[in-house]
């Protein structure tokens, strides 16, 4: 699904607001976010229309706490210099979004009626109005965080730059990761030419073996769906690309459904726990390896404001959208398994964990805060597992 969706929905859509010179801030909020939550959308649709489970509900939760502790959390650990600084304004923006989506979660399981899928699924449209309209009632924020401020940050100067650049989607998607290559014109990390970062030899082992399973599926996408990047760019071209973008994306995402189901029948692993697990992990897992070679081209503040901004949408758009549709066409839609109640607690836990962390600090990341955000990823996977 991160394949299909990375490489070629992200792409179409990105093609198709520039063809219609759609303004980069509000396709930002609205197509390319879309397009960016594509798994978990599918994933969530499939779950509640065919398979009749939550295991949708247990990815967009799973995965919304994967992108706050684990992204954020290695982006600093693997920087250049081991702190980032984020965008101050963006970065309460998306906190404060983030709190009211859990809390208004938590208020609408776990029976959801129309009204309440409708406030939720409503402020979708709010949170994109504010982000395609923050700048020009504020006025700009500046420009993403370089090395070179980092840097400063590193000798104790003071930057007042907050590293805001209007946002698309979640972290870097689609963002290169090619072995031992940095980004073009990227410094490597340390001292030294050549010296890895703490844990980027892990990372950089994994994607290489991840890279050589998907060549496989890489050829078939490439015959069966067009890339809008190597040709010239035409509206049936494009109508071609996003259909058979989606279809291969609903087509993984009913195998996922599936897959979990049997586990669930053969095993009896519950649904909602294979959601906020394996399932949320899978999804979210090529945004971290391409958040890591961002931060390790010292430009990771991104990284971060993306993971934040993208869990508010994954709850109105992602989660809210096919409860929306299903309380209009069954009624009240009822949420399976009390571990997406707890999961949604530790939304709020890990949320307020990460703002304090990152304000104590002055708006800024360090390692030892990525450290600290990985030990309490731990702690919920085994909280996760014990209510399993």
């Amino acid at each position: 699904m991160s394949v299909v969706c990375d490489d070629y929905l992200v792409p179409t859509v990105d093609a198709i607001c520039d063809y219609f010179r759609i303004p980069e801030d509000v396709a930002g909020a609205t197509l390319v976010a879309f397009a960016c939550n594509g798994p978990e959308l599918l994933t969530n649709v499939c779950g509640i229309f065919v398979t009749k489970t939550s295991v949708g509900m247990g990815t967009v939760v799973g995965s919304a706490i994967f992108n706050v502790l684990v992204i954020t959390g290695a982006c600093p650990m693997v920087s250049p210099l081991g702190k980032l600084r984020v965008c101050k304004r963006r970065f309460l923006r998306d906190v404060l979004f983030s709190a009211i989506s859990i809390v208004m979660l938590w208020w609408a399981l776990p029976v959801v009626d129309l009204f309440k899928a409708s406030a939720l699924f409503g402020m979708s449209a709010v949170y994109a109005l504010v982000v395609a309209k923050s700048d020009a009632w504020l006025g700009p924020a500046g420009q993403e965080t370089s090395a070179l401020e980092n840097a400063l940050l590193d000798s104790g100067a003071s930057s007042e730059s907050e590293g805001c650049k209007p946002e698309t989607c979640k972290p870097i998607v689609g963002a290169p990761f090619e072995g031992d290559k940095p980004l073009a014109g990227a410094p490597f990390a340390g001292d030294g030419a050549g010296q890895e970062a703490p844990g980027f030899a892990a990372a950089r082992l994994v994607s290489a073996l991840s890279d050589i399973a998907s060549r496989p599926i890489d050829f078939v996408l490439a015959l069966t769906v067009p890339d809008l990047k190597a040709y010239n760019v035409s509206v049936p071209r494009m109508l071609v690309a996003f259909f058979s973008s989606m279809a291969w994306l609903s087509g993984t995402a009913y195998v996922v459904c599936l897959g979990s189901d049997a586990i669930n029948r053969h095993w009896g692993v519950p649904q909602a726990f294979l959601g906020l697990t394996l399932v949320a992990v899978g999804t979210s897992w090529p945004n971290l390896m391409a958040s890591v070679v961002t931060a390790r081209a010292g430009r990771g503040a991104i990284a971060v404001s993306n993971a934040l901004g993208s869990n508010v949408q994954n709850v109105f758009l992602v989660l809210a959208g096919p409860i929306w549709v299903s309380v209009l066409l069954n009624g009240d839609y009822v949420a399976d398994g009390a571990d997406i109640l707890a999961s949604v607690l530790w939304m709020g836990i890990t949320l307020a964990f990460v703002a304090a962390a990152v304000a104590f600090e002055g708006f800024r990341l360090t390692s030892m805060a990525g450290w600290s955000f990985m030990v309490l990823y731990a702690a919920y996977l085994v909280q996760a597992t014990l209510l399993a």
